[in-house]
């Protein structure tokens, strides 16, 4: 690790305009700010650009842009990964709205854990809108772990053992990213802090729920395939994983009160 470590968050958009500013304003807000902001546009038809262009406008961190024709969220990643100066990446989704202490928090746990690759936060899943400032009203899956990158900060080191994410997936490239990710026994630290809340919506990528099962049985096909010719059949190496409670004097795991 550098004496002065830099950090790159890379969004992913498409046709996003709705809560695009909210989730850049969520980066923005944090208390260890990062270095830079990438936004990849992957074919966006609406406003997400100007959105980008007026916060670049007046923030106090370089916001880059760029725009590729419609890929899919993995090669844009990918896009964002090659474009990114940071020794540690975070990924968040332009739905999405990062807690304040989300980065501080986990350079906190990467600082203790110097051999781990990732660090794995909370999520806490709702519905609608956020008023400004405040936690979301319609919770519907309270505070837990999810395989949500924007819940995770990685050392650009792990992303270059594992690979970027698979091209040819619309779907699921971060499950199976992770999956990768502990069959090569990544050392991954999960811990107990709010770091993300998880917006569902009517446009999620994951909303056709017969779709995303067959997306899950796919990679975990591919998976136990990549095991056998390791020799290997176990579901997880469970070594590669590391348990935190919390962190210590950072902790959101207050739910908020249904309306």
């Amino acid at each position: 690790m550098t004496s002065n470590p830099t950090v790159s968050v890379i969004i992913p958009v498409y046709n996003s305009e709705r809560f695009l500013a909210e989730a850049i304003q969520s980066v923005l807000n944090q208390t260890l700010p990062p270095d830079e902001i990438i936004v990849v546009d992957d074919g966006s038809t609406d406003g997400s650009a100007a959105i980008v262009a007026g916060l670049a406008g007046t923030s106090p961190l370089p916001i880059r842009y760029v725009y590729q024709e419609n890929q899919g969220p993995a090669a844009a990643r990918n896009h964002g990964i090659q474009m990114a100066h940071g020794d540690f990446l975070a990924f968040l989704d332009a739905d999405d709205v990062w807690l304040p202490e989300k980065n501080k928090c986990q350079m906190q746990v990467l600082n203790a854990h110097p051999l781990a690759g990732v660090a794995w936060g909370c999520a806490i899943t709702f519905a609608g809108d956020i008023a400004p400032g405040e936690a979301p009203s319609s919770v519907i899956v309270p505070l837990s772990p999810r395989f949500l990158l924007q819940s995770m900060l990685f050392r650009r080191a792990a992303l270059e053992q594992v690979g970027g994410f698979d091209e040819t997936m619309r779907l699921g490239e971060d499950v199976d990213w992770l999956f990768r990710a502990m069959e090569s026994s990544l050392l991954i630290v999960v811990h107990g802090d709010l770091v993300v809340y998880y917006r569902r919506h009517e446009n999620n990528s994951t909303s056709d729920e017969d779709q995303t099962n067959r997306s899950m049985i796919g990679i975990l096909k591919k998976s136990l395939a990549r095991r056998r010719v390791q020799g290997n059949l176990m579901v997880n190496r469970l070594a590669s994983l590391l348990i935190l409670p919390s962190v210590k004097g950072i902790r959101y795991n207050q739910l908020p009160e249904k309306a």
